[in-house]
């Protein structure tokens, strides 16, 4: 991000004559920054909201047609019981044939509420409207049959909830309103004595002031029912609202996103093809021609051997960096490292040289076509898992290289993986940039013990700083490339550079089957141990988990791995932390310390 490699190390293809340059989209960190202005909601994806909120009404309607099809099943089984009660409870003649006619009428409402209900789309409010009408004149005649003040007003409590909850608020206020307000009259008069309390529980045998303490608790109990179903009705509206607007804003970052990447583009194509401050001059025996990409600190050009006629990519710094002797170093460090190394996972480099009078240095190496694994995210999101294998499988052979001549990369990232198609039936993977890399048997790493690399794809030895950096550390940055190939994110993430190095100090990932449903439980166990905290709980080496990733992809991983694994999440979970947050110390990243 803030590395000289990020900036200058994006090799593309040279435009032929008469044909306009293609480039990949460049690491957005890398470029000037872009003016992109925020959309507002309303203006973006209209028929997304929309769709959005066409959804929500579905689901409300589903949602009360799903309840009105419970609650009838609920009502039928009552009226059948009831019904069959009658035979045993006995009661006033009159009384018993009234609600014998109430639940039978009731029933019929209630099988034939169920049966429209199977169509949301036919739930409509008149349909509530009748079976709630039916429902309360039911009940009215139950509570005088049953007693008002015998169990028969819970009954009618649960349908007051039912209806409360309904869209239509007519159903919603006007039913319990009449279960209410009814209840409350019958209750009275027939406590008071105008009507015959000939109930198979007698009001009239209660003590006078708890018979009427229970007349006015049972509607204040249904009026609270009311007001709970209410709450939670608009407690799903409310969360329904809030998906509405998470969907906009999701919508609206998207459409920026696409915005900053077209234009990022359109700058990319700008800048590709025409004069640099290089071009014409003489980097050994290339002649530099037009320029290929410009970063923050460094430029890339295509030139041509004039020995052999062959093409090439010349990197150099920008001439306002020259004074910087610290970026100066770190660049010939890179050059020094990539020569050291032969493979065909590696970006050959030709030779490492100065030019002009003010000594510029520079790197000639092969020029490559294609874009690097950051593009490639961008454009697909995530990779499938055969084509995280391949990529592993080809890494892993230049990580090795790198071990054996003594070499750390340290600022393994997407950024930093290219896709060559010199050849189109066979792409090769390549790894670029070792600006930041440490030489075994090399005095210092031109670092100063800063915080160098990526932080989201670094280590926690290098987020921690004084640690000893190793090959495992490649590994370890190494798996959280695969895991954002694989789950589509990065594993490490923050609104800043101190909150990202916390994160992977002391906090493990989400859980990767959580982000990608389906993925093998044996990918996760190499993602695991690629990302063990702790170096030597690491594989041995990169070509080690490469084998066991293609491994796990066929699923025969070897166990030791598993046990292994299942040892590591132990002590550290998905998604956990390692750490007491009062005792947690502060990462302090000096300004340009970390990348």
């Amino acid at each position: 991000m803030g590395e000289l490699g990020d900036s200058t190390a994006r090799v593309v293809p040279a435009p032929q004559e008469g044909e306009e340059a293609t480039l990949p989209r460049a690491d957005p960190a890398a470029q000037a920054p872009l003016s992109v202005g925020r959309l507002p909601p309303d203006d973006v994806a209209p028929d997304l909201a929309a769709s959005v909120t066409q959804s929500s009404e579905l689901a409300l309607r589903r949602q009360d047609a799903a309840r009105a099809r419970g609650f009838a099943q609920v009502v039928v089984v009552l009226c059948t019981a009831g019904l069959v009660s009658q035979y045993f409870l006995g009661g006033v003649a009159w009384l018993r044939i009234a609600f014998g006619v109430a639940l039978l009428a009731l029933g019929g409402v209630a099988v034939r509420t169920w049966w429209v209900a199977r169509h949301p789309i036919d739930y409509a409010p008149p349909v509530a409207r009748v079976f709630g009408s039916f429902a309360v004149c039911a009940s009215l005649v139950g509570a005088w049959y049953l007693g008002v003040l015998s169990p028969a007003p819970m009954l009618v409590v649960l349908g007051v909830s039912f209806f409360a909850m309904s869209d239509d608020r007519l159903t919603a206020f006007g039913v319990p309103a009449l279960a209410g307000g009814g209840y409350g009259l019958l209750s009275a008069l027939i406590a008071g004595g105008v009507l015959p309390d000939d109930g198979l529980m007698p009001a009239l045998s209660v003590d006078t002031t708890p018979r009427f303490a229970a007349v006015l608790l049972v509607p204040v109990v249904m009026g609270l029912a009311v007001w709970q179903a209410r709450v939670t009705r608009r407690a799903t509206l409310d969360a329904l609202d809030r998906a509405v607007a998470a969907m906009r804003e999701m919508r609206t970052r998207e459409a920026q996103l696409e915005e900053a990447n077209r234009d990022l583009d359109f700058l990319m194509r700008m800048a590709a093809g025409r004069a640099g401050p290089y071009t014409g001059l003489m980097a050994g025996k290339y002649a530099i021609r037009h320029l290929i990409a410009r970063g923050a600190m460094g430029e890339v050009y295509a030139a041509t051997d004039t020995d052999g006629g062959g093409d090439a990519a010349i990197k150099l710094l920008q001439s306002s960096m020259l004074r910087d002797e610290q970026l100066v170093a770190r660049f010939l460090r890179e050059g020094e490292a990539a020569s050291k190394l032969e493979g065909p996972n590696v970006v050959t480099i030709y030779e490492v040289g100065t030019i002009g009078a003010n000594g510029a240095p520079y790197i000639a190496m092969e020029l490559l076509r294609g874009h690097d694994l950051a593009w490639h995210l961008r454009q697909r999101g995530a990779l499938p898992l055969d084509e995280v294998v391949a990529l592993g499988d080809q890494v892993a052979r230049a990580l090795e290289a790198a071990r054996k001549a003594g070499i750390v990369h340290r600022d393994l990232k997407p950024q930093n993986l290219f896709l060559a198609q010199q050849n189109a039936a066979a792409p090769m993977w390549k790894i670029l940039d070792f600006g930041v890399s440490r030489l075994a048997g090399s005095s210092g790493t031109l670092t100063m013990d800063l915080i160098v690399g990526t932080p989201g794809y670094m280590s926690p030895e290098q987020a921690a700083g004084g640690k000893e950096v190793t090959h495992r550390s490649d590994v370890f940055s190494f798996g959280a490339v695969l895991y954002r190939a694989l789950t589509g994110q990065p594993p490490f993430s923050g609104p800043d550079t101190p909150q990202i190095l916390y994160q992977v100090v002391y906090r493990s990932p989400a859980r990767p089957s959580q982000l990608l449903p389906g993925l093998p439980q044996d990918v996760e166990i190499v993602l695991a141990i690629a990302l063990a905290k702790d170096p030597a709980e690491r594989f041995a080496s990169a070509l080690e988990m490469a084998d066991a990733l293609r491994s796990a992809s066929r699923g025969t991983l070897d166990p030791s791995f598993r046990v292994h694994a299942q040892t590591l999440l132990a002590a550290l979970p998905w998604g956990h932390s390692s750490y007491d947050e009062s005792e947690v110390e502060v990462i302090e990243v000096s300004e340009g310390g970390a990348s």
